[in-house]
């Protein structure tokens, strides 16, 4: 048998798809020849292909034995490690391919995107670079320098990266999707949704289904993002990041029962996934749902974001059974408006009985000290003495049984600490004093949509018989200028306790959903509470005008549609005007 004519038919065979006859004609080779390293190497080649890795990895090195100096079977020896899950063996058959033959671009191509997998985004661009410069006109080189470029948090090059690919190929899919995914990140949705789609139009995949539809939610397209979700979904029905996001989607649409329902069938696939917990618990909170929400509510300590804050007092953590005698500590979590709302609850644990040691932040540590029924107040610092137990803030509601009918609403239960700020001249201020809050925290992930800013109040500068002050602090409190007339109290706002002096000598607070809402509320001060569309504000429910938490004048106004705060500011000065109409 002529060992060269059947590997040259196999080879034949091999770039026409027909791989079944290639195998044949090279194991035909093989038996004649057994150690013949074109036929090992191109065996190897046809065992990754099916995926049968570790036989991939056993020819090649049988190549590699048989002829060392030869570069070839050291890259299929990677390729097959590589997809075998072994990255760092990959990159040592790599570099050993490249040392052997540094005129080749492909060593240089394979073990750019081995190193980028393993997230070594720089060794991986030197790589690429060094494919480009060998032969630029592999596309596969220019788009594996883009994914390094992505991986070292330049998405702008790295969209040049993938449009050289692109330009040299332009029926390939995959640099299209990644020009989407670069885009994405720079928040140029818009620009993302086209390069999607027309990566899907090439070759349709799940994971380019969930990624526009990401972006169509960026751009506030909810409807169409649901519909992406529910086709990555159909072509797999076990993605969990769609079944989270298509359930976190519908809950912001506020149609809560069919969220509830996508992210329970979800959890039934995927039971330890905290993604899909946390959105459930989100849904069921606003639902009113409070004794499966909150109990949901539990899994935010596998969440990626909470996980950091998680504590280690090395002492049990209160399950809510019986505390009498018992000293325990509530620890501190989240933001200060979270703070001020639940606070209250370790009121209730001190009246079953048990000692409380309160933890917040410095703050509110002062205002805290007014709240009945603690035994201290401490802060990051602070000697924080002995105690027997001790439970996160926010799981106080789970362990306490809470409902909605057994929220503690008596208010207020805090007041203005002695040694706050004196605010004499708001008080003696004429007409009907209101106080301002126009943005909340920036650490918030959705700050930006339920802020607004200083200059969406100016309708309310026109009223007669009103006097606004700004309650406003951080870097939006500069935007005060844009408010004429408004008396701006930020540089007298040094914590929490002054802020409630100021509160307490106004008639009306007006504000986003920020922590002088449930300030205010706890100080039983009448509030307006202007709430974008979608709200995450899970507490606050939906179809509701007022709270449970703060029973009384305190009213949630809700957009009625999403950015317009225009007609919500509105509705606030047609009450301004009916108070101080004569």
């Amino acid at each position: 048998m002529d060992v060269q004519a059947k590997l040259d038919e196999g080879r034949d065979h091999h770039r026409e798809g027909r791989f079944g006859d290639a195998a044949r004609c090279y194991k035909a080779a093989l038996e004649a020849e057994p150690n013949n390293v074109d036929a090992l190497n191109l065996m190897s080649v046809l065992a990754q292909m099916a995926g049968d890795n570790r036989t991939a990895a056993v020819l090649a090195a049988q190549a590699i034995s048989v002829q060392p100096d030869w570069y070839v079977p050291y890259v299929s020896l990677g390729n097959a490690l590589q997809a075998g899950g072994e990255p760092g063996r990959a990159v040592d058959a790599f570099q050993q391919a490249v040392t052997l033959s540094p005129e080749a671009p492909e060593p240089y191509l394979n073990l750019a995107n081995v190193l980028n997998d393993l997230g070594r985004h720089a060794e991986a661009a030197k790589m690429a670079v060094e494919a480009v410069v060998i032969d630029g006109s592999i596309p596969e080189s220019h788009n594996a320098f883009g994914n390094a470029l992505a991986g070292m948090n330049s998405p702008e090059e790295a969209v040049e990266a993938y449009q050289k690919a692109v330009y040299l190929r332009p029926e390939w899919d995959v640099p299209w999707f990644n020009i989407g995914v670069a885009l994405a990140t720079q928040g140029k949705h818009a620009e993302a949704l086209a390069s999607y789609r027309h990566s899907i139009g090439l070759v349709d995949g799940a994971v380019k289904r969930y990624n526009l539809a990401n972006s169509l939610v960026a751009e506030g397209r909810l409807d169409e993002a649901v519909a992406e979700y529910r086709a990555a979904l159909a072509l797999d029905p076990d993605y969990v990041d769609a079944h989270n996001n298509l359930g976190a989607t519908l809950k912001d649409m506020e149609r809560l029962d069919e969220a509830e329902a996508c992210l329970a069938a979800a959890v039934s696939r995927a039971p330890d996934s905290p993604d899909l917990h946390w959105n459930l618990a989100l849904t069921q909170l606003m639902k009113g749902d409070w004794a499966n929400g909150w109990r949901e509510y539990e899994w935010r300590w596998r969440m990626p974001t909470f996980t950091p804050f998680r504590r280690d007092f090395a002492c049990p953590e209160w399950q809510g059974d019986d505390v009498v005698g018992k000293t325990v500590l509530v620890s501190a979590e989240q933001g200060f408006g979270d703070a001020i709302e639940f606070c209250r609850l370790a009121s209730v644990l001190a009246g079953q009985g048990a000692k409380v040691v309160l933890e917040c932040r410095q703050g509110l540590k002062r205002l805290f000290s007014t709240l009945d029924g603690i035994d201290r107040v401490v802060s990051p610092g602070d000697d924080y003495g002995d105690f027997d137990l001790s439970v996160p803030l926010m799981s106080l509601p789970y362990r306490l049984g809470l409902t909605l009918e057994s929220v503690p609403a008596t208010l207020p239960y805090l007041a203005v600490p002695e040694g706050a700020g004196d605010f004499a001249d708001v008080a003696a201020a004429p007409g009907l004093k209101v106080g301002l809050v126009w943005a909340g925290g920036a650490t918030r992930r959705d700050n930006s949509q339920r802020s607004c800013t200083a200059a969406d109040f100016r309708p309310l500068l026109d009223i007669p018989g009103c006097t606004f002050f700004s309650l406003q602090v951080g870097p939006e409190a500069a935007q005060v200028a844009d408010l004429p007339g408004i008396v701006d109290l930020a540089s007298r706002l040094d914590d929490f306790a002054d802020t409630a002096a100021a509160v307490a000598a106004l008639d009306l607070v007006v504000s986003v959903d920020t922590g002088v809402v449930h300030l205010a509320g706890a100080l039983a001060k009448p509030v307006r509470v202007l709430l974008s569309r979608p709200s995450n504000g899970f507490l606050w429910m939906l179809g509701r005008e007022g709270s449970p938490w703060y029973p009384g004048d305190f009213r949630l106004l809700r957009q009625r549609q999403g950015g317009a705060w225009d007609e919500v500011v509105e509705r606030v000065a047609a009450e301004l005007r009916a108070k101080v109409a004569p």
